[in-house]
């Protein structure tokens, strides 16, 4: 097997890494070259995501200044990737080939414009997800929206997702599967050698970050209040994404949390521990797509903060999308045991069949 033509991955947030790193690693068992290209988005945890897939560092840094977690420098960030694309995309394609990225993030649709400007067939891992609705999740539908437009290949998880995508113009290849669910494999190989203290008793995970949740009212109004609420009968871990840290800064939140006697709040867990601490919870409540994913592979019960997702994973099983119905949140509370369910990891390989396609395709450059 070999790819004929120069593959190329651009991503630039951890949660695309954790998708697209089961792709390379397939790549690299099989003894094909990639190039790996970085927006740099996010900057945390990458290193840590890299060696646990055992993958070298990107051979491509699109921008080397602080992290993106805040209104000003996310912009900053935004114009200096947009203006390298439109500008030297050369410099960092320089023979067209095949380029895939990942999801709906602004490095997805950035990447497929890069792939665009450089000549290149696009690839989208986990397309064809739609909420139908531009305002929710905000800004990742209009972002998958620019995806679809541009790519060339959609690589979907299931067949609603290949529904979806009917009336684009690019192939659709159904993987069965989301590229998660081996990453979750991987994790799960690894025995997580921490032991952290609030693991000595029940706990429940909390992970919030999404734009929706955390730059609006509802984090003041909905989430903290239902979080404390909670904390009177079960101890909670909450889990600080660099953008739900500097929220709660600035909202003058961050140590009335830290000083509560059933919070704690720790710094984004490497993504080895994070699968452990969450095999290990009695429930999570989280905001998260991929989130969900992995916590679907598990079988925990999970308490989805959001009124609607386009993941069907573990939906009517250990998920339960709360749409910030109080019903719903303290019939979960009150017994989350009830929505455990054996882990499923069935034996599909989705990165697997993608690696297979890309080496499969005859380009006409």
């Amino acid at each position: 097997m070999e790819a004929k033509y120069p593959v190329y991955f651009v991503i630039g947030t951890r949660a695309q890494f954790i998708k697209v790193a089961p792709v390379m690693r397939v790549m690299k068992d099989k003894g094909l070259a990639y190039t790996l290209i970085y927006t740099a988005q996010h900057q945390e945890n990458i290193k840590e995501i890299l060696d646990v897939f055992d993958l070298p560092e990107p051979d491509m840094v699109m921008y080397d200044h602080a992290e993106a977690n805040t209104r000003t420098s996310f912009v900053r960030w935004f114009i200096v990737i947009l203006m390298k694309i439109v500008f030297r995309a050369k410099e960092y394609v320089p023979v067209p080939g095949v380029l895939l990225t990942h999801g709906d993030t602004f490095s997805a649709w950035l990447a497929a414009l890069l792939g665009k400007r450089a000549g290149c067939l696009v690839g989208h891992i986990e397309s064809g997800c739609r909420s139908y609705n531009i305002f929710s999740p905000f800004p990742e539908e209009i972002s998958r929206l620019i995806v679809f437009q541009l790519a060339d290949l959609y690589f979907c998880s299931d067949e609603t997702a290949v529904g979806n995508l009917l009336r684009y113009k690019g192939e659709t290849i159904n993987l069965g599967a989301n590229t998660m669910l081996d990453g979750v494999r991987y994790a799960l190989q690894y025995s997580s050698r921490t032991r952290f203290a609030f693991q000595n008793s029940p706990y429940g995970i909390v992970s919030i970050h999404r734009f929706e949740n955390i730059f609006t009212n509802r984090l003041s109004k909905t989430i903290l209040p239902l979080l404390m609420h909670i904390s009177r009968t079960r101890r909670l871990v909450l889990t600080l994404h660099p953008t739900t840290r500097e929220r709660l800064t600035a909202l003058g939140l961050y140590n009335e949390l830290a000083n509560h006697s059933n919070m704690v709040l720790h710094e984004r867990f490497n993504f080895v521990d994070w699968i452990s601490v969450c095999s290990g919870a009695d429930f999570v409540i989280t905001d998260g797509g991929s989130n969900q994913q992995e916590l679907s592979y598990l079988g925990v019960p999970t308490l989805l903060l959001r009124n609607e997702t386009e993941s069907p994973e573990g939906l009517g099983r250990n998920i339960v999308l709360s749409k910030f119905d109080e019903e719903l949140i303290a019939a979960f509370i009150q017994l989350p045991e009830k929505y455990r369910r054996l882990p499923a990891l069935g034996d599909v390989f989705p990165s697997e069949k993608i690696v297979q396609k890309i080496c499969a395709l005859q380009l006409s450059q």
